[in-house]
């Protein structure tokens, strides 16, 4: 049903009582031409899905009947912290990536980080950024969006005392060890990607006195979309190999 699947958000839920929003009223009116009486799928966006029955295709469609659905199994949390790079490429990256099963995205702003973003621009690519990875988690049958942050300084990302408590690892074409991504703990992992001029040395050495773990993906320099895509890939396959075999996730301390 995933033609007929709705984000709503949490707020606009109450009871047995679901208000779309404009976009996606639109979409279901006028595009799919959906008539009350059908049956839909929808999401929150925080973890819940639910089925539901048009009662009213207005702009502000109200659908009934609504009743949860199963729980996926629970996963630890994966945070992309990836610098900025053109708009189109990073844009298909978040697209990607969530549907990989990415939790969190942070825009990082690197030494070498080519791109930057106008403070009044912020706003409206926040907006869009928002849409994309709330599309892209409606289209590949997630209950939960990611999360989208504004673009951060390293530095400041290095700092960020809640991301302490997670694995994290920073992705360097001259790291000798390649990522090893059992060393993901239950808890979840940050990986972090630069930019397409690459990690300046000292960054490195920074996030490496910090905590960080130096891995490589391997002897070909990638694109740093790529190089996300690929690390979230390695990342989810082995937390399904995990969950499948019933393994538990070692302690990165052990590694």
């Amino acid at each position: 049903m995933t033609r007929r699947r709705f984000y709503v958000p949490a707020q606009s839920i109450s009871g047995d009582t679901a208000l779309l929003q404009p976009e996606q009223a639109h979409h279901l009116r006028d595009v799919l031409r959906l008539a009350v009486g059908d049956t839909v799928e929808l999401f929150d966006g925080r973890g819940n899905g639910y089925t539901g029955v048009v009662t009213d295709n207005s702009v502000e469609v109200r659908v009934g009947k609504l009743r949860p659905l199963a729980s996926p199994l629970p996963q630890p949390r994966l945070t992309i912290a990836i610098a900025l790079i053109k708009s189109d490429r990073f844009e298909w990256m978040l697209e990607k990536a969530t549907e990989l099963g990415a939790d969190e995205f942070i825009p990082l702003v690197t030494r070498f980080t080519g791109i930057r973003i106008p403070e009044q621009r912020l706003e409206g690519r926040l907006q869009r950024w928002e849409r994309i990875v709330t599309e892209a988690a409606r289209q590949c049958g997630r209950q939960d969006v990611p999360a989208v942050l504004p673009p951060l300084e390293f530095r400041r990302l290095l700092e960020a005392e809640r991301l302490t408590r997670l694995a994290r690892f920073i992705l360097f074409e001259g790291a000798a060890q390649l990522l090893v991504p059992e060393y993901a703990e239950s808890c979840g992992a940050l990986l972090c990607i630069g930019p397409e001029g690459g990690w300046d040395q000292s960054e490195v050495d920074a996030a490496g006195s910090a905590g960080f773990r130096v891995f490589s993906l391997g002897q070909t320099v990638l694109r740093s979309e790529t190089a996300a895509i690929a690390a979230v890939a390695l990342f989810r396959f082995h937390v399904a190999s995990a969950i499948a075999g019933n393994s538990s996730f070692p302690d990165p301390s052990r590694g």
